[in-house]
């Protein structure tokens, strides 16, 4: 009974834990012109999310650990928001930064998608002039969602990845195998989400 009843009890607070850091990654996005979801369905440890139509900027990088990625890939694209486009100009982007890819063997793969969006505000962004950059749309979709607010390294995001897969595996979820994280701020603010089925 005690068993039952600490079992029960860490569960809770899981919960409670989770429900407290999507509330901060919502108050975040508030504060920041981020995407918000539509609708949310809470689960034990995880969420289901729809997100709306939004359109995005993004480059692939390919041979690099995650950080040396992120860091190639924000800096393409931080260069296309400030004039390296068409028009010129300055395209307003906003957080999340997003990281993309596939796990080979139990590790990230050597070619990852960097990416962030582009403010609802703009409606047709201008082509970028580096040919490393695309532009892209995501439609109406609904996502698996787990939020973490502790900073972790490489091996770790592997781990992360690679649990929550397994979670929704035996949770007979269907989704598609393609990671996706999107990162909120420096502090470790993160979510990590797969596409649903």
């Amino acid at each position: 009974m005690l068993r039952l009843f600490l079992t029960v009890s860490v569960l809770f607070w899981q919960q409670l834990a989770a429900q407290d850091e999507l509330q901060e990654v919502i108050d975040f996005c508030n504060e920041s012109d981020c995407i918000e979801p539509a609708e949310v369905i809470q689960h034990m440890n995880y969420e289901e999310e729809e997100f709306l139509h939004f359109q995005w900027i993004g480059t692939m990088v390919h041979g690099m650990d995650l950080n040396s990625a992120i860091e190639t890939g924000l800096d393409r694209l931080f260069n296309y928001s400030h004039f390296s486009n068409a028009a010129g100009t300055i395209v307003p982007i906003s957080a999340p930064w997003v990281v993309s890819g596939y796990m080979e063997n139990g590790t990230m793969g050597q070619a990852l998608l960097i990416s962030v969006m582009i403010v609802a505000e703009v409606i047709n962004p201008p082509e970028p002039t580096d040919q490393t950059v695309q532009l892209g749309s995501m439609p109406a979709d609904w996502c698996y969602i787990r939020t973490f607010d502790q900073k972790v390294d490489g091996q770790q995001y592997e781990g992360h990845v690679t649990e929550f897969q397994q979670d929704l595996e035996q949770d007979n979820q269907h989704f598609d195998p393609g990671f996706i994280i999107s990162f909120y701020n420096t502090h470790g603010l993160m979510q990590i989400a797969f596409r649903k089925l």
